[in-house]
């Protein structure tokens, strides 16, 4: 089970989703489930703030955990739920009908339904990139790529100078990213968070694909308003996907028109993993020796993040 990064039979996680396996008796109230990454559950938890005592929001794992066997708990969730509020998920996602054609007809009639675009941000961090390769799993340290390290790696060089991306790179790759999120979001026929990202500033992400919690704050609230439940979304608490946070450099925010005092905490260097703080030279040498070993991932980044190399100036 390792490959999957989880043991699916493992008790205290077949318990922390009990009430999606049945463990728990769901109380007597209208039901609501947010599906899709690891943002979804954050979502969850403030909707449920936001709505406590009057509605329950099912904890149910990630759409990229599901396994052939949380079918059967999958589809008996479904026609129960009152509101079901969704990221896109293509049909026959991972070979398992958990895409959202796969899944919508078996919601009630009656059941409302708001999807939410998978919010990817790359502001405040341009380097940076997701890259999937079949067969290949994430780099070690820190789970993103830099494309100035994938570049080098494509270079065939065993070092990396880690080049902060001048001003007109950096708005280039902002207006990127603003526009392929309002693409898929047109795509999808999504809520727009492309905008509540872009009004967050320098505090919209903590990496790429971690939005903040007054990000995630403003999108559930964004639900609550498209179904007509406006209510006030409680602070959590805690920092709901502030596990990771990588560099955000002062020169970013100034190309950006932002002032550094305004971001929480500070421009840093460093990444910041589990409260630790890694220096990133430190993680693109563990990624240059990865990418060795794994050559198909460094074809994948370039395909894919093609326009978004070509406007930070990098040669590969």
């Amino acid at each position: 089970m390792a490959e999957l990064g989880f043991d699916p039979r493992d008790p205290g996680r077949r318990a922390h989703y009990g009430d999606f396996y049945g463990l728990t008796e769901l109380p007597d109230r209208p039901l609501f489930a947010v599906y899709g990454n690891c943002q979804a559950e954050s979502l969850r938890v403030l909707l449920h703030g936001a709505l406590a005592g009057d509605w329950h929001g099912v904890r149910m794992p990630p759409v990229h955990e599901l396994l052939e066997q949380d079918l059967p708990h999958l589809l008996d969730l479904l026609p129960r739920l009152s509101l079901f509020v969704t990221q896109p998920v293509a049909a026959g996602y991972r070979s398992l009908p958990l895409g959202n054609d796969d899944v919508l007809p078996h919601l009630a009639a009656d059941a409302r339904v708001v999807r939410i675009p998978a919010m990817r941000w790359t502001a405040l961090m341009p380097t940076l990139a997701i890259v999937r390769a079949p067969g290949v799993g994430d780099p070690p340290v820190a789970p993103y790529h830099d494309l100035r390290v994938l570049a080098a790696a494509a270079r065939g060089e065993r070092r990396v100078e880690l080049a902060r991306p001048g001003p007109d790179a950096v708005r280039a790759a902002r207006e990127e990213s603003l526009r392929q999120l309002r693409l898929r979001q047109q795509a999808h026929r999504t809520l727009d968070v492309a905008s509540l990202l872009d009004a967050a500033g320098p505090n919209a992400v903590h990496v790429i694909n971690h939005p903040t919690n007054g990000v995630l704050r403003a999108v559930a609230a964004a639900v609550l308003d498209d179904v007509g439940l406006s209510a006030p979304v409680p602070d959590p608490g805690r920092v709901l996907l502030g596990g990771i946070r990588a560099p955000i450099y002062t020169s970013t925010l100034t190309a950006l028109g932002f002032d550094p005092a305004d971001l929480e905490g500070g421009p840093h260097d460093d990444w910041i993993i589990q409260g630790e703080h890694v220096p990133e030279e430190d993680v693109a040498a563990e990624h240059l020796r990865w990418y060795a070993q794994h050559p198909s991932v460094v074809t994948a980044g370039l395909a894919r993040h093609a326009q978004l190399i070509e406007a930070l100036g990098l040669r590969a």
